[in-house]
């Protein structure tokens, strides 16, 4: 082997490297001195964040791979209320605004904002296309929708049935992907988010969300919103039609807002779709063009209308500039829960866990323990999919000691 030769450095090399020397010494010593993400601080840096997206998992709140600390977090609904945090369910859109930790993954919570797409009666159901009609809106079910009071999932659903429907609205489409279908009772009144088409001024007074038409004629003026063809809003009505019409109660706009100089992140459909550089998610302007962006499970190529991604990045100037965008396909959704097991019924190897069923089998790998482990009150962290949209099946349970 050549050996290699290294010259002796000259003296004012020695000295400037004998400085350098020492000057990292004194950084380290020093108080106050920054790290990576410590913005020279000492300590991670938390930016102020939002973020839109599915709840995937608790144990804190988990929304689009982050999760946040909700334990002083105030959780309302879309009227404003205040509400416990045990009304939070997996597969709830959610709005979360908070901070995030560098790129820790975890964050802090302030405000929760929790709403469903529609509530009202089931018109039809589809079932071998796996969708429903409900309030006049076409809404398709896939393996990550999960249900709540439904034992088969879709195939328990009926036609008159009362339901609320969480999930992302495709404008390009005019459908709606749904993921969390729960039955309901009782409704006061019925509710549907959606895009106005159709729209028409004094003296008719309607408009049409998908194939609902809406009287808005009771609402007093200055209640309303600046009404316009394409306008995204959120409609309160009465439960009983008159001549074809339901009688809306209340509009509202429902189009999301991100502050400026934030992290963003969003789930949503593509609409809108120019380039790269020009596209809607959710109704708010991206901008996936720049340099270094990481793009996961497709290439920038697959961006098209009606096509559901999760875009992270910042705002600037009302544009989501992205830093990383994630192609999502049904199939590839993850579920997480962390907690204490509320139940376990060893012959079905089903278990509770924060208010969810969790089924293992001999695919399931376990850590820190086993299958004979799992009895009331053991403190678990599961991952896993859904199951017939009604149970997690889980891939993985670690137990936490």
């Amino acid at each position: 082997m050549k050996r290699l030769r290294f010259q002796r450095p000259s003296p004012t090399a020695a000295l400037s490297l004998a400085a350098v020397l020492a000057l990292l010494l004194l950084a380290t010593v020093l108080p106050g001195c920054g790290g990576v993400d410590s913005g020279g601080t000492g300590q991670t840096v938390e930016r102020p964040t939002t973020a839109s997206g599915r709840v995937t998992g608790f144990g804190s709140v988990i929304v689009n791979g982050i999760r946040y600390d909700d334990s002083q977090a105030t959780v309302v609904d879309d009227d404003g209320v205040t509400r416990p945090r045990t009304d939070l369910r997996l597969g709830m859109v959610v709005e979360v605004q908070g901070r995030v930790r560098g790129n820790s993954g975890q964050g802090t919570a302030s405000r929760i904002q929790f709403g469903h797409e529609i509530a009202g009666p089931v018109e039809s159901v589809d079932l071998p296309a796996s969708r429903l009609v409900v309030l006049g809106q076409t809404v398709q079910v896939d393996v990550d929708t999960l249900f709540d009071g439904y034992p088969a999932g879709l195939a328990d659903v009926l036609a008159g049935q009362l339901v609320a429907v969480h999930g992302f609205y495709d404008s390009s489409t005019g459908r709606y992907t749904a993921t969390r279908i729960e039955a309901r009772s009782t409704l006061g009144q019925y509710t549907l988010r959606g895009r106005i088409s159709a729209l028409q001024g004094p003296p008719t007074r309607t408009f049409s969300i998908g194939g609902a038409l809406i009287d808005y004629g009771a609402v007093a003026p200055g209640s309303l919103p600046t009404l316009a063809n394409g306008l995204s809003v959120r409609v309160s009505l009465n439960t009983t039609q008159v001549s074809g019409r339901w009688v809306a109660t209340s509009v509202h706009t429902s189009q999301r807002n991100f502050p400026d100089r934030e992290e963003a992140e969003l789930e949503g459909f593509v609409s809108g779709y120019v380039s790269a550089a020009s596209f809607f998610v959710a109704g708010v302007p991206v901008d996936a063009s720049g340099p270094g962006v990481r793009v996961r499970r497709g290439t920038l190529a697959d961006l098209a209308d009606g096509v559901r991604v999760e875009v992270d990045g910042e705002m600037v100037a009302g544009v989501l500039v992205a830093t990383e965008l994630d192609f999502k396909r049904g199939g590839d959704q993850e579920f997480e829960l962390h907690g204490p097991i509320e139940s376990v019924n060893v012959a079905t190897q089903t278990l509770v866990l924060r208010g969810v069923t969790v089924a293992w089998d001999g695919n399931t790998q376990f850590a820190a323990g086993n299958a004979g482990d799992l009895v009331v009150g053991a403190l678990l962290d599961v991952r896993g999919a859904p199951s017939g949209g009604v149970r997690i099946q889980a891939r993985s349970i670690r137990f936490e000691r």
